[in-house]
């Protein structure tokens, strides 16, 4: 582990002394005091650039009748130790954009040597990068926790001085986390200060935020904000990006959905099916699993089964890699749960299940979760009941904090079963991180 050393000029320049092998009136001549020197020496005096350019004058003068080459020059001697730290700092940053890609416990290693150097150092600027780069690395690894704690540190050093542009990148990481962590409040709130405070970002972020916190409103069901959010970004995103134009038609039709709105809600699927290319996959799926979800609720089921149908023979072609491949397969798990088919609805939830857990979807899992106890539940499966309770239990130890919704529909089934058992497991596990 490579360690860097901040010297005052005082303990610089006595070593300078030493190295060459100097006394404090050799060094001084005749321009300067003896007494400056030790003053210098002992931190009470500033060296001053003339005082460094007599020291370096005399300097040259002894060792040049002693043929010594000399290694320093006058920016060595004058740089204090902030301009000093803020050079390692930079070195820092390097050596931490270098090791983010590995994915491993080196980058960890090397945030923590450089988290003990900060402590000494408040240089605001640099801690903001590294910040967020840990944010980064943290969010690369799914740990959405560990990434909103960093990036949370770099926006309270944020002040209305800095640059647009390097501080708008840290909100946007932080609404995004937010919501993948299910904090839809403070996922919405970062995107709102964003939008009032940094008036003249972008267009490409004022629509990011506007399209995120829209997510974050319908996941807390205020489907009119969400509105209002999708209303003013439409005007503006198809001319940035159209790809981003139809998701937001999709997320409008959902809120109307939500507001048993559907005839507006399937006016705005079938305008876009009309206009997108069946090649875009991922787009394309989205939009059929709303139809067939939007035909349920009109009581047309034939033909949501019918969508169903075209929906997993284009699944097929969907990589396993893709993002919103979980959230896919929990809506189809939702259409096959309304049309009485429990067998494939089981295997589309625990589908989205394995997908979630891999990137660490936490809000998803509980909602998943939430749906196959209410599903086994009616079912009166009690071996399958008992691995959502440990998968209920392996989240919450993972996000530290209990989702009382899933432990009251635990306790709920138990008590039907008057499996005292199960309930004292359930009273044990929970009591430790309430």
């Amino acid at each position: 582990m490579e360690s860097y050393e901040i010297l005052p000029i005082g303990v610089k320049l006595k070593r300078l002394r030493e190295k060459y092998k100097l006394n404090q009136d050799s060094l001084a001549g005749n321009d300067i005091t003896r007494n400056l020197i030790s003053q210098i020496e002992h931190g009470k005096a500033n060296l001053t650039r003339h005082a460094a350019e007599v020291m370096l004058k005399n300097l040259e003068k002894i060792c040049t009748k002693k043929n010594i080459k000399i290694e320093e020059d006058i920016d060595y001697l004058i740089e204090d130790e902030v301009s000093q730290a803020d050079k390692v700092l930079e070195k820092y940053i390097k050596e931490l954009q270098d090791l983010i890609v590995y994915r491993d416990i080196s980058f960890i290693d090397k945030l923590n040597e450089v988290e003990a150097f900060l402590v000494n150092w408040d240089i605001k600027d640099k801690k903001i990068a590294i910040f967020e780069l840990a944010g980064d690395y943290f969010c690369s690894m799914n740990d959405f926790y560990k990434s909103s704690i960093y990036y949370e540190k770099a926006r309270s050093l944020i002040n209305i001085d800095m640059p647009t542009d390097n501080v708008v990148p840290i909100f946007r990481k932080l609404s995004m986390v937010y919501f993948y962590m299910g904090q839809y409040d403070y996922g919405a709130k970062c995107c709102e200060v964003a939008l009032e405070r940094f008036y003249d970002m972008d267009d490409k972020y004022t629509c990011i935020f506007l399209f995120n916190s829209s997510l974050c409103y319908i996941k807390l069901e205020e489907y009119y904000k969400a509105l209002k959010k999708l209303c003013t970004l439409e005007k503006v995103i198809k001319k940035v990006n159209e790809k981003k134009y139809y998701e937001v038609l999709l997320q409008k039709a959902a809120c109307f959905e939500a507001l048993k709105n559907y005839g507006r809600s399937l006016d705005i699927c079938n305008e876009i099916l009309s206009v997108i290319d069946e090649k875009a996959n991922e787009q394309y799926l989205m939009i059929l699993i709303n139809l067939a979800q939007l035909y349920i609720k009109l009581s047309e089921k034939e033909k949501a089964r019918e969508i169903l149908k075209s929906t997993l023979k284009n699944l097929a072609n969907i990589s396993k890699e893709f993002k919103l491949l979980p959230n896919m397969y929990f809506e189809i798990a939702k259409v096959y749960r309304e049309l009485s088919d429990l067998e494939k609805a089981e295997e589309h939830y625990l589908k989205a299940l394995k997908y979630s857990k891999k990137y660490s979807y936490y809000f998803l899992i509980d909602d998943i979760l939430l749906d196959l106890i209410d599903m086994y539940a009616k079912q009166n499966e009690n071996s399958k009941m008992a691995d959502v309770k440990n998968e209920f239990f392996i989240l919450s130890s993972k996000k530290d904090k209990i989702n009382f919704k899933i432990m009251f529909k635990l306790i709920r089934f138990y008590l039907d079963k008057r499996d005292i058992n199960s309930l004292e497991d359930i009273y044990e596990f929970s009591a430790k991180l309430i």
